[in-house]
């Protein structure tokens, strides 16, 4: 049986601890003079810590063992006349080097240092640390920073006599750790010679690049964690003691931030094609040339035009579909299957934050997608009853039609093209209950079998799908050879490029996504009746009872209809639907919601008979400031995303992964690709804290209004 003992030993400063201050010092007793000479003072510093390190390194592997701190100091001069000056005693005194060593007692953590160390105790690791300095001036730091560390989780070199990173100063520690029970023990540094040497006598290493930057794996070979900052490093420890932790005869579950087993099924889903769980191989391949993590409207629409960008070549990519359950299991197999492109609501909206060019070409992007579709499933002979039609968008209240009637009008009044291409109707033209209503050209489809066939495609072209395959992390760095490596629940894969369709679930494995991108549950029905034929319903709708109560529908040729939204039953509750990825359950206070849907709302259809055949939720991956994020992986070459479509993909995504395709394959920038460069993925979006989601929650209105079309 697996231990479920978890220990973490920290290399202190330089990992947990900051430098600043040491630098700080020189800066005010030295700097202007040492500018003067041409020698920047935190490059001094910094050759001078490195000087010792080395210098204490080689005291003790000729058994002549000195206290760091004692090398530390004694060397200042030396490094002064390494470092250009001809009298370093003439050029700075005693007494600098005293205020120097004073404020060296004086370091404190790096940011994230006690949120880091917080993180792993609540996972329920003992923390341990292992310095090179003393006791008291260590312990001070953690003292000073807030930070409790018993006195018997302190380890020095001091003790034993022998300095890191000789391997007999982690050997005794490793083995006590080992003894007690835990057979797997975490080493934590900064500094990459420390934690590969630890690494050599038994430990999983964790290494942060947050002082040395370079990690150098070709030199020191793999680590088992590599992060950015202390408290991602926390967070990928925490989730890889996991697969440590668990027996080599027990099936590893994924942690609940994937995406959950038994989901509601869908009525899209109960014609399943023999390529739901498919896996081309029955191994995962070790490498390949691109990785797209999701095999759902998103990914399948990359892999699809990635191919048709090099179907001429000679040289042929090699492409690898990584999908965490079935395939189309995701949005993409649970939604309305309604083609609906925004051409004024949300455009006119974004007027005075973009401009008028902006968001005319963001409202012709999804206009663009009726034909898009139109002519790939004519080209490709698709079969997945998509059918062309006239979608009418309905408000019941006034405060609601008169917000979107400003939109449209300023993109009318613009001279927007696509606004002329919307026609709207109020007064005494529309029926007595609505309030306004808006029409333009959509469409429908069943939305799985449009994607099947897809991947079909693309498998029969040499492209390798493996289903029921979670990614787990993503390397913080490439390797040597450029490569990313992917660490699924089956193994690793190497890619040269990497396209992430994981929308809901991005954050899970590109944390600089969180609260980005929210996982969001909706729910969608089918409806069936006992009259036959079923009231006839030529268009697709979407019902406005307030700015945040709605309900959008098609109607199929087999006369069923499929409704989705209920908003208004549970929108109030924030934890039933913001930020949760569960979608083997219903919403509770949507059950009956849509029992006597048509019936409420359609004449005609009061002794139609119909009923809810089939109920299921779905999870969408909504943006935090509303747009998708399109395009280039901030500060990860080769890293591409398309994801955050806030539950209106249908009408963005697969000329969006035509632009990837273009970005991936010909090295286009996303401006030259013709996606709208509002939905470009930046740092600065990341940056910002702006979340539209909550925003809007917190200022919706009460009331409804009942009334029949």
């Amino acid at each position: 049986m697996a231990s479920t003992k978890k220990n973490i030993v920290f290399d202190v400063v330089g990992t947990l601890v900051s430098y600043d201050a040491m630098f700080d010092a020189i800066e005010t007793r030295l700097g202007d003079r040492l500018r003067a000479e041409g020698i920047k003072p935190r490059l001094l510093g910094y050759t001078w810590l490195e000087a010792a390190e080395r210098e204490y390194t080689y005291l003790s592997i000729s058994s002549r063992y000195k206290k760091f701190g004692v090398v530390f100091e004694a060397l200042f001069f030396r490094m002064l006349w390494m470092a250009g000056i001809s009298e370093p005693r003439t050029f700075a005194s005693q007494d600098d080097l005293a205020y120097i060593m004073d404020e060296y007692l004086k370091l404190e953590m790096r940011p994230g240092a006690k949120e880091c160390v917080s993180k792993l105790r609540d996972a329920g690791f003992t923390v341990w640390a292992f310095t090179a300095g003393d006791l008291k001036r260590v312990g001070g730091y953690f003292s000073r920073a807030g930070v409790d560390m018993p006195a018997a989780n302190f380890l020095t070199c001091d003790t034993l006599g022998v300095g890191k990173p000789s391997t007999e100063a982690y050997t005794p520690l490793v083995k006590k750790l080992r003894d007690d029970g835990d057979d797997a023990p975490w080493f934590a540094a900064a500094h990459m010679w420390d934690v590969s040497a630890a690494r050599t006598t038994g430990f999983k290493g964790a290494y942060c690049t947050v002082w040395e930057k370079e990690p150098l794996l070709e030199l020191f070979g793999d680590m088992e964690v590599v992060a950015d900052t202390l408290p991602e490093m926390a967070e990928k420890v925490i989730a890889a003691a996991i697969l440590f932790k668990t027996p080599r005869n027990m099936v590893l579950q994924p942690p609940p931030i994937f995406p959950v087993q038994n989901s509601t099924e869908s009525f899209w889903r109960t014609d399943l094609d023999s390529l739901d769980s498919h896996r081309t191989t029955e191994l995962l391949p070790d490498s390949a040339d691109i990785v797209v993590i999701g095999a759902g409207y998103a990914g399948a629409s990359t892999v699809y035009h990635l191919l048709e960008k090099t179907k001429l070549s000679v040289n042929k990519l090699t492409i690898v579909i990584l999908e965490a359950r079935e395939a189309c299991s995701g949005a993409t197999g649970r939604n309305g299957g309604h083609l609906k492109p925004d051409p004024f609501n949300r455009p006119g909206s974004l007027i005075e934050e973009f401009g008028v060019e902006a968001v005319a070409e963001a409202s012709a992007f999804e206009m663009a997608h009726v034909d898009a579709i139109k002519e790939i499933v004519e080209k490709e002979k698709i079969d997945c009853d998509f059918v062309v039609t006239r979608t009418f968008d309905v408000q019941f209240d006034s405060s609601t039609r008169d917000h979107l009637k400003a939109g449209y009008d300023r993109l009318a009044d613009s001279g927007v093209a696509t606004a002329q291409e919307v026609q709207y109707i109020a007064g005494e033209k529309a029926e007595a209950a609505p309030r306004g209503c808006f029409s333009h050209t959509a469409g429908h489809l069943w939305p799985y079998k449009f994607i099947m066939h897809l991947l079909k495609k693309a498998i029969s072209q040499g492209a390798n799908l493996q289903t029921h395959t979670p990614v787990q992390e993503v390397s913080s760095i490439q390797d040597s050879q450029g490569y990313w490596t992917i660490t699924t629940s089956r193994g690793m894969i190497k890619a040269k490029s990497i396209v992430y369709a994981s929308n809901a679930y991005t954050s899970t494995i590109l944390p600089q996504y969180k609260d980005k991108i929210v996982p969001v549950r909706g729910i969608c029905c089918r409806i069936t009746t006992a009259k036959k034929p079923a009231p006839h319903l030529p268009n697709s709708y979407m019902l406005r009872r307030s700015s945040w109560e709605q309900d959008y529908l098609i109607p199929r040729t087999d006369g069923s209809i499929i409704v989705g939204g209920g908003r208004g039953t549970y929108y109030p509750i924030l934890e039933s639907w913001y930020d949760t990825i569960n979608d083997s359950e219903l919403i509770a206070s949507t059950m009956q919601y849509f029992d006597g849907y048509m019936q409420r709302n359609f004449k005609g259809w009061e002794d139609s008979g119909a009923s809810v055949d089939k109920i299921w939720t779905g999870i969408m991956g909504y943006s935090a400031d509303g747009l998708p994020h399109i395009g280039a992986v901030p500060a990860k070459p080769n890293q591409f995303i398309l994801a955050g479509f806030t539950g209106h993909g249908m009408p963005q995504i697969f000329l969006s992964a035509r632009g990837i395709a273009s970005m991936v394959i010909e090295d286009k920038e996303l401006e030259e690709t013709g996606v709208p460069r509002i939905y470009k993925t930046t740092q600065t979006r990341l940056d910002c804290k702006t979340n539209r989601i909550l925003e809007s929650w917190k200022e919706s209105t009460q009331g409804r209004v009942s009334s029949k079309l």
